[in-house]
């Protein structure tokens, strides 16, 4: 596995814990001062990650203790078509006659347990993968699918986001560079359609939105929009700064699928339940409301420790700030981008020097 996190879940589980317990207590007496001493670490250790989530955890560590401990599911949407959940990233599932295409892979250290669901769904081999955007846990399965010789799909800059190593400001996720063998194969801009027996899809770049990659994709006539972490029911976003993600894109990108779809359509989030219409304009509006409160902090010349003080999102945490993404993080990275986009009305002290905002007033 590419991410440490996925070890350290897997050696230092209680179970885990309750096993070395087994080892040590047959070793010499002699050992008992290290047997006591390793034991404390083992179980400190574990409790941490399958127990309350420790505060100072970084977005990456809360999202993988998620993703590695809850259990998969399957969900019919009807006409074939299949959203599993539990594997880091929502999978969506689409059957033909001979066989599954799939939309986005999971993660790496579930991708046996995925592929053993997605038969038992289907019944049909996965021969097309199509990713909404680069992260890991929505890629993780490219290296077995295309290894197995399963065409990946995506937009073009997910492969180049693959080919290099990434970095997620304020998320301590880092990642890549990936092997030939789980890279996109066919790429596509702006649009592109594919046929899945009685099913066309339709996928869509709106633009820097979620990353610079993101793709939506419209299942017709099954009614189904897959829109990959643009949007998480309910969860505050990661909008990953350093692969083109931006809130003017996000809520761009929402504006443009609330156009396309209707109160029939089911969306399949990144994370997440099952969504309506309904659900993509509340969190749409959520955002845009956390957008301006931003803007006006911003323009009122306040530093990004003190926007974050002034708990802009408080009025949405009970509902949107229970994932992985708290308050204050999802609060840093809308100010970051609004200031590096230069679309808030900025004080002359700001320095965009390097991309980067000092943080600081200076001195006068």
């Amino acid at each position: 596995m590419r991410n440490i996190i996925s070890h350290l879940w897997v050696h230092l589980h209680l179970d885990g814990a309750a096993e070395w317990k087994r080892i040590l207590q047959q070793t010499r007496p002699a050992l008992a001062s290290i047997q006591a001493l390793v034991l404390a670490l083992v179980v400190t250790a574990a409790s941490r990650v399958v127990g309350q989530k420790a505060t100072g955890e970084t977005v990456i560590q809360k999202a993988t203790e998620q993703f590695e401990s809850s259990p998969m599911k399957t969900t019919s949407l009807g006409s074939g078509v299949f959203m599993l959940s539990g594997d880091g990233g929502n999978i969506t599932a689409i059957a033909d006659p001979g066989s599954t295409l799939l939309i986005d892979s999971g993660m790496d250290s579930r991708v046996t347990e995925l592929s053993g669901a997605l038969f038992k769904a289907t019944m049909r081999p996965v021969t097309r993968l199509v990713n909404t955007h680069w992260h890991f846990d929505h890629t993780g399965g490219n290296m077995y699918f295309g290894g197995e010789g399963v065409t990946i799909i995506a937009q073009e800059n997910v492969k180049k986001r693959l080919s290099s190593v990434q970095d997620i400001p304020f998320t301590g996720i880092k990642d890549g560079h990936y092997p030939p063998q789980a890279l996109p194969r066919e790429t596509y801009s702006s649009s592109m359609k594919l046929r899945q027996g009685s099913q066309q899809l339709t996928l869509v770049n709106y633009g820097p939105a979620h990353t610079d990659g993101d793709t939506i994709i419209y299942i017709a006539p099954a009614n189904v929009a897959v829109v990959g972490d643009i949007f998480s029911n309910h969860f505050y976003p990661i909008i990953d700064l350093a692969s083109g993600g931006s809130i003017d894109g996000m809520i761009h990108s929402l504006d443009q699928i609330l156009a396309q779809i209707d109160g029939q359509t089911k969306i399949v989030p990144g994370h997440g339940l099952v969504a309506t219409r309904a659900d993509l304009q509340d969190y749409r509006d959520m955002l845009v409301q956390v957008r301006q409160r931003i803007k006006v902090l911003i323009t009122a010349g306040k530093t990004i420790d003190q926007v974050v003080a002034a708990a802009p999102t408080k009025e949405f945490d009970a509902k949107w700030g229970s994932g992985y993404v708290p308050p204050d993080v999802f609060t840093k990275m809308v100010f970051s981008s609004l200031v590096n986009s230069g679309s808030a009305s900025l004080p002359s002290e700001y320095s965009l020097s390097s991309g980067k905002v000092l943080g600081e007033r200076n001195a006068r």
